[in-house]
Protein backbone atom coordinates (compact mmCIF):
# COMPACT_ATOMS: atom_id res chain seq x y z
CA UNK A 1 0.00 0.00 0.00
CA UNK A 2 0.92 3.50 -1.14
CA UNK A 3 -0.56 6.89 0.05
CA UNK A 4 -1.12 7.11 -3.42
CA UNK A 5 -3.31 3.97 -3.64
CA UNK A 6 -4.88 4.74 -0.45
CA UNK A 7 -5.84 8.40 -1.76
CA UNK A 8 -7.45 6.96 -5.19
CA UNK A 9 -9.81 4.73 -3.32
CA UNK A 10 -10.35 7.87 -0.90
CA UNK A 11 -11.60 9.70 -3.54
CA UNK A 12 -12.93 7.21 -5.67
CA UNK A 13 -15.32 6.53 -3.12
CA UNK A 14 -16.00 10.39 -2.13
CA UNK A 15 -17.31 10.87 -5.06
CA UNK A 16 -19.71 7.77 -5.30
CA UNK A 17 -21.37 8.97 -2.10
CA UNK A 18 -20.93 12.23 -1.67
CA UNK A 19 -23.41 12.90 1.23
CA UNK A 20 -21.05 9.83 3.15
CA UNK A 21 -18.19 10.44 5.84
CA UNK A 22 -15.72 7.73 5.52
CA UNK A 23 -13.62 6.73 8.31
CA UNK A 24 -10.64 4.74 7.33
CA UNK A 25 -9.01 2.50 10.27
CA UNK A 26 -6.55 -0.23 10.65
CA UNK A 27 -3.26 -0.09 9.36
CA UNK A 28 -3.72 2.31 6.34
CA UNK A 29 -4.90 4.86 8.29
CA UNK A 30 -1.58 5.69 9.62
CA UNK A 31 -1.19 7.14 6.53
CA UNK A 32 -3.24 10.92 7.38
CA UNK A 33 -0.82 11.04 9.99
CA UNK A 34 2.38 9.83 8.48
CA UNK A 35 2.08 10.23 4.61
CA UNK A 36 5.71 9.01 3.85
CA UNK A 37 5.03 5.79 6.50
CA UNK A 38 5.57 3.55 3.71
CA UNK A 39 8.89 4.72 2.87
CA UNK A 40 10.36 4.05 6.22
CA UNK A 41 8.68 0.68 6.61
CA UNK A 42 8.14 -2.65 4.94
CA UNK A 43 5.30 -3.10 6.67
CA UNK A 44 3.29 -2.34 4.02
CA UNK A 45 4.73 -3.93 0.76
CA UNK A 46 2.04 -6.73 1.20
CA UNK A 47 -1.19 -4.53 1.95
CA UNK A 48 -3.05 -4.15 -0.97
CA UNK A 49 -6.89 -3.15 1.08
CA UNK A 50 -7.75 -0.54 3.33
CA UNK A 51 -10.75 -0.27 6.11
CA UNK A 52 -13.12 1.90 5.12
CA UNK A 53 -16.26 2.44 7.62
CA UNK A 54 -19.09 4.98 6.33
CA UNK A 55 -20.74 7.05 8.38
CA UNK A 56 -23.76 7.18 8.99
CA UNK A 57 -23.63 3.36 8.32
CA UNK A 58 -26.29 2.61 5.46
CA UNK A 59 -26.79 -0.86 4.09
CA UNK A 60 -27.20 -0.53 0.11
CA UNK A 61 -24.23 2.23 0.08
CA UNK A 62 -22.06 -0.38 1.68
CA UNK A 63 -23.07 -2.84 -0.60
CA UNK A 64 -22.45 -0.58 -3.79
CA UNK A 65 -19.27 0.49 -2.82
CA UNK A 66 -18.03 -2.86 -2.46
CA UNK A 67 -18.89 -3.87 -5.68
CA UNK A 68 -17.48 -1.02 -7.25
CA UNK A 69 -14.23 -0.97 -5.42
CA UNK A 70 -14.19 -3.93 -3.22
CA UNK A 71 -12.24 -7.12 -3.18
CA UNK A 72 -13.95 -8.61 -6.38
CA UNK A 73 -14.79 -5.15 -8.01
CA UNK A 74 -12.85 -3.93 -11.33
CA UNK A 75 -11.59 -1.30 -9.57
CA UNK A 76 -9.19 -3.81 -7.94
CA UNK A 77 -8.49 -6.34 -11.05
CA UNK A 78 -7.51 -2.93 -12.74
CA UNK A 79 -5.51 -1.17 -9.80
CA UNK A 80 -4.48 -4.44 -7.69
CA UNK A 81 -5.35 -2.17 -4.77
CA UNK A 82 -9.53 -2.07 -3.10
CA UNK A 83 -11.08 -1.06 -0.15
CA UNK A 84 -12.72 -3.16 2.10
CA UNK A 85 -16.07 -1.78 3.47
CA UNK A 86 -16.60 -2.84 6.87
CA UNK A 87 -19.63 -2.43 9.32
CA UNK A 88 -19.76 0.03 12.12
CA UNK A 89 -19.45 -2.77 14.67
CA UNK A 90 -15.80 -2.02 14.41
CA UNK A 91 -16.22 1.06 15.85
CA UNK A 92 -16.41 -1.48 19.40
CA UNK A 93 -13.30 -1.57 19.55
CA UNK A 94 -11.97 1.91 19.30
CA UNK A 95 -12.08 4.39 22.40
CA UNK A 96 -15.60 5.84 23.02
CA UNK A 97 -14.20 9.72 22.11
CA UNK A 98 -12.53 8.68 19.08
CA UNK A 99 -14.88 10.80 16.16
CA UNK A 100 -13.10 14.10 18.58
CA UNK A 101 -9.10 12.66 16.93
CA UNK A 102 -10.48 11.54 13.10
CA UNK A 103 -7.78 13.03 10.98
CA UNK A 104 -8.36 14.32 7.81
CA UNK A 105 -7.12 12.37 4.65
CA UNK A 106 -5.48 15.34 3.16
CA UNK A 107 -7.13 15.97 -1.02
CA UNK A 108 -9.90 13.50 0.19
CA UNK A 109 -13.38 15.59 1.20
CA UNK A 110 -15.28 13.82 3.78
CA UNK A 111 -12.54 11.21 4.39
CA UNK A 112 -11.35 10.73 8.07
CA UNK A 113 -8.60 7.95 9.31
CA UNK A 114 -8.33 7.21 12.90
CA UNK A 115 -5.97 8.85 14.93
CA UNK A 116 -2.84 6.31 15.17
CA UNK A 117 -3.83 6.04 18.68
CA UNK A 118 -6.85 5.07 18.39
CA UNK A 119 -5.70 2.91 15.59
CA UNK A 120 -3.45 0.69 18.32
CA UNK A 121 -6.27 0.08 20.34
CA UNK A 122 -8.00 -1.77 17.45
CA UNK A 123 -4.76 -3.58 16.51
CA UNK A 124 -4.99 -4.18 20.26
CA UNK A 125 -8.15 -6.04 19.73
CA UNK A 126 -7.01 -7.96 16.31
CA UNK A 127 -3.49 -8.91 17.90
CA UNK A 128 -2.35 -10.80 14.63
CA UNK A 129 1.23 -10.89 14.31
CA UNK A 130 1.31 -8.46 11.67
CA UNK A 131 -0.37 -5.89 14.15
CA UNK A 132 1.90 -6.55 17.09
CA UNK A 133 4.80 -5.67 13.75
CA UNK A 134 3.31 -2.58 12.44
CA UNK A 135 2.67 -1.35 16.31
CA UNK A 136 6.19 -2.16 17.72
CA UNK A 137 7.37 -0.38 14.57
CA UNK A 138 5.37 2.59 15.67
CA UNK A 139 6.54 2.73 19.12
CA UNK A 140 10.16 1.98 17.94
CA UNK A 141 10.31 5.20 15.81
CA UNK A 142 8.30 7.17 18.56
CA UNK A 143 5.24 7.83 16.12
CA UNK A 144 3.03 6.20 19.14
CA UNK A 145 3.18 6.97 22.76
CA UNK A 146 2.93 3.65 24.79
CA UNK A 147 1.05 5.70 28.04
CA UNK A 148 -1.23 7.56 25.77
CA UNK A 149 -2.18 4.03 23.83
CA UNK A 150 -2.74 2.49 27.57
CA UNK A 151 -4.68 5.23 28.41
CA UNK A 152 -7.04 5.00 25.70
CA UNK A 153 -7.09 1.42 26.03
CA UNK A 154 -8.17 1.68 29.36
CA UNK A 155 -10.93 4.21 28.64
CA UNK A 156 -12.72 1.61 25.84
CA UNK A 157 -14.80 -0.43 27.41
CA UNK A 158 -14.78 -4.01 26.83
CA UNK A 159 -15.03 -7.47 28.68
CA UNK A 160 -12.14 -8.99 30.78
CA UNK A 161 -11.19 -11.42 28.94
CA UNK A 162 -10.63 -8.57 26.40
CA UNK A 163 -8.86 -6.80 28.64
CA UNK A 164 -5.95 -9.41 29.62
CA UNK A 165 -5.68 -9.58 25.89
CA UNK A 166 -5.17 -6.12 25.07
CA UNK A 167 -2.64 -5.72 27.49
CA UNK A 168 -0.84 -8.49 26.36
CA UNK A 169 -0.48 -7.75 23.16
CA UNK A 170 0.39 -4.15 23.98
CA UNK A 171 3.09 -5.56 26.35
CA UNK A 172 4.66 -7.78 23.65
CA UNK A 173 4.62 -4.67 21.18
CA UNK A 174 6.35 -2.70 23.19
CA UNK A 175 8.88 -5.48 24.01
CA UNK A 176 9.12 -6.16 20.51
CA UNK A 177 10.08 -2.61 20.17
CA UNK A 178 12.77 -2.27 22.52
CA UNK A 179 15.02 -5.34 20.81
CA UNK A 180 14.19 -3.66 16.72
CA UNK A 181 14.10 -0.50 17.59
CA UNK A 182 16.56 1.95 15.59
CA UNK A 183 19.53 2.48 17.93
CA UNK A 184 20.52 6.36 18.74
CA UNK A 185 23.67 7.86 17.95
CA UNK A 186 26.18 7.59 20.36
CA UNK A 187 26.69 11.19 21.94
CA UNK A 188 29.59 12.64 21.90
Amino acid sequence: MQLQALNHMATSASALVPEVRIIIFGSASAFATFPDIAETTTIYENTNDADFILDPWNEEIGKMLTKCIGKESPFFQMFGYYADIVRPAAFDCFPPDFRDRLVPLEGCPRVFALDPHDMAVAKLFAGRPKDVRLLAFLLGTKRLDEQKVRKLLWKTPMEEKWIVRTHQVLDQAVAEAKTTAPSSPASS
